[in-house]
């Protein structure tokens, strides 16, 4: 497998509502789920190639060729993981503050990893120099304009991106090419936007790196492809998805995870008005696993207008904890 990481700096203000939230459209999440992602490109591929092309990017996704992580947040030339579920086993006295303020942490510094996986048994984790959060939450007042009636405001929620922070996100392919195959459809999908409420300008972005694992330059990208390579539990869940049936149990066993709901609805030129979909609850990206799964591409559609798939295919990390 080939990995690549992918280095998104965001133009304008997102909308990401959260498909496990009845108030999506009031808040914004600072970061983006595989599923969404992989929902985005396939609609750029239908308008960019056609059915065709929008085929083959699923059929690679169902043979294991093409993988995607979640989006996780970068600072500078710091990229970030997710904080693994995984209780404390130390027995270390830690002042109040510093307790409440690894307990907040959402995200650990790649290079930070092993110091806070050591923390979780002995000692204890002081967080290096980082920013308070990687940009702005806040709200805008728009105007629904009915047919008839009188105009209706509401609020969007929406955040906005510190000029030195972003997201990235890991992909892994089996074939020659299919990296570049994805940076046009990036390139294309940053000049519509990705997120809710494209069509009000959100969601705009432009790749500003992209790297080869498999060619690690520094000490994060040596960090990154080791823990990819690593083929022993615990493993570190990047991509938000569902074990099969018939790979639930296995997966379950020793695992330390959060279930997280999703959702949504379908947005299809065969319907007038959008047709929700299948709800399902799967493992969040930071989930630790004792074993692997393969995952799937669901449909999710609830009609017969046509095939709605959802991205579930997983990338772990081997990792020390």
């Amino acid at each position: 497998m080939n990995y690549f990481l992918f280095k998104l700096q965001f133009d304008t203000a997102v909308h990401f509502g959260g498909a496990d939230s009845a108030l999506s459209l009031y808040t914004s999440e600072e970061t983006l789920r595989a599923d969404t992602l992989f929902s985005a490109l396939c609609h750029e591929t239908l308008v960019q190639h056609g059915e065709e092309a929008l085929e083959q990017l699923c059929a690679q996704v169902r043979q294991g060729k093409f993988l995607l992580s979640d989006t996780m947040p970068w600072y500078g030339e710091t990229f970030y993981l997710p904080k693994p579920i995984a209780a404390s086993e130390s027995t270390e006295e830690v002042e109040t503050t510093l307790r409440k303020k690894v307990k907040k942490l959402a995200w650990i510094p790649v290079l930070e990893f092993d110091r806070y996986a050591r923390s979780l048994h002995e000692g204890h984790f002081t967080p290096d120099e980082q920013p308070e959060s990687f940009g702005t939450h806040y709200e805008q007042t728009k105007a629904a304009v009915p047919m008839q009636g009188d105009t209706m405001p509401y609020q969007v929620g929406l955040f906005r991106f510190a000029p030195d922070c972003g997201l990235y996100f890991i992909c892994g392919f089996t074939e020659d090419g299919q990296d570049e195959d994805l940076e046009y459809l990036l390139d294309w999908l940053g000049a519509t936007g990705i997120g809710g409420k494209v069509s009000s300008g959100y969601g705009k972005f432009h790749v500003v790196q992209k790297l080869c694992l498999n060619t690690p330059s520094d000490a994060q990208t040596k960090w990154l492809r080791r823990a990819l390579s690593a083929n022993r539990a615990p493993y570190l869940l990047l991509t938000t998805s569902l074990p099969q049936t018939d790979e639930l149990d296995h997966a379950l066993e020793g695992a330390s995870f959060q279930l997280i709901r999703r959702s949504g609805f379908m947005a299809s030129d065969r319907v007038e008005t959008p047709l929700k979909k299948k709800t399902q609850y799967a493992l969040s990206a930071g989930s630790v696993l004792q074993n692997r799964y393969q995952g799937a591409l669901y449909d999710v559609g609830l009609s017969d207008v046509h095939p709605v798939y959802r991205y579930s295919k997983p990338i772990f990390m081997g990792v020390t904890l």
